[in-house]
């Protein structure tokens, strides 16, 4: 009997470690881990805005459950790094591009969709505060960062253009009622957070994941805005991956519901267009944004 009873101890064990349950396939790279990342389609009709550090409602997480999403990238140092450690643990996240480096780097773009991730826009040259602009000029950074993901697409497999999703976060989290309306219109959902890492602040990577697990631990569950341009990040991803699952969480991809793609490219003037092919023409420039040089993209105000 006492060997029983250890046995069924130690199954225990690993179940609280997050392991698969039996007979689920395991991820080959992460015996801990499932081998697929379950989906959460999010609604997106209407323009719904998510995160409840900012707003009353989230994404439909059960309690343990956490989403992984990466900003300001794609980075030609970084983001390789990161797409490889997700890859490790079986994980797929979402990244929201700034439409200057999807246009510098399409063939990172390219990368995150082959692999499996959801791709959102955090606008065309990350300025930090869309509130310090003109309503067109800041339309025209939503728009424009649209325009670039889908150029750096157009020539990918048609599954893999479908992972930019009609999902927009704001530089800095920095929104206005305003653009939040005008992005409904578009059936384009504005993806907030429930927590932060700091991982933008230099601070170490061993810091960065004890204030990420902190901060998963205070709420329960909800969307984590980490960054995919940052070595720290790079560097404490693994740990931190391994660590929520050994706390019992589980880790979800943000993907739209069905339909979503399509309903945001049939608006009137959409901000997605979901037939642009190969043969397209490349995006319409702005003359007024054509002068700028690449910004600093460290986030005025961001989850402190």
């Amino acid at each position: 009997m006492k060997s029983v009873f250890g046995a069924m101890g130690l199954c225990a064990a690993l179940l609280c470690a997050g392991l698969p349950a039996k007979g689920a396939p395991a991820c080959p790279t992460d015996p801990a881990a499932k081998a697929e990342t379950p989906v959460l389609p999010v609604a997106t009709a209407g323009g719904p805005a998510y995160g409840t550090m900012q707003y009353p409602v989230t994404v439909k997480l059960a309690p343990k459950q956490v989403a992984l999403t990466f900003d300001d990238g794609p980075n030609p140092e970084t983001t390789p790094q990161i797409l490889d450690i997700l890859d490790r643990h079986c994980v797929k996240a979402t990244f929201f591009m700034v439409g200057i480096y999807a246009e510098r780097h399409p063939e990172i773009v390219r990368e995150v969709a082959a692999r499996g991730h959801t791709i959102g826009n955090h606008t065309w040259s990350h300025p930090n505060n869309l509130r310090h602009l003109s309503g067109a000029s800041a339309q025209r950074e939503i728009r424009r960062g649209f325009e670039a993901i889908e150029s750096a697409l157009a020539s990918a497999p048609e599954a893999h253009r479908e992972r930019l999703s009609p999902f927009f976060r704001f530089p800095g989290l920095n929104d206005s009622k305003a653009l939040i309306a005008w992005l409904g219109k578009r059936h384009v959902a504005t993806i907030s957070c429930e927590f932060g890492s700091d991982d933008w602040r230099p601070i170490s990577p061993a810091e960065v994941k004890r204030r990420a697990l902190r901060n998963i631990s205070s709420v329960g569950q909800g969307i984590i805005i980490l960054h995919d341009t940052k070595p720290r990040t790079a560097a404490m991803l693994s740990g931190l991956i391994t660590e929520l699952r050994a706390r019992g969480y589980e880790i979800v991809q943000l993907a739209p519901e069905n339909g979503a793609r399509e309903l945001a490219a049939a608006a009137s003037d959409p901000l997605l267009r979901i037939h642009r092919h190969a043969e397209a023409e490349p995006p319409a420039q702005a003359a007024a944004l054509d002068a700028l040089t690449i910004p600093s993209l460290e986030p005025l105000g961001e989850l402190r």
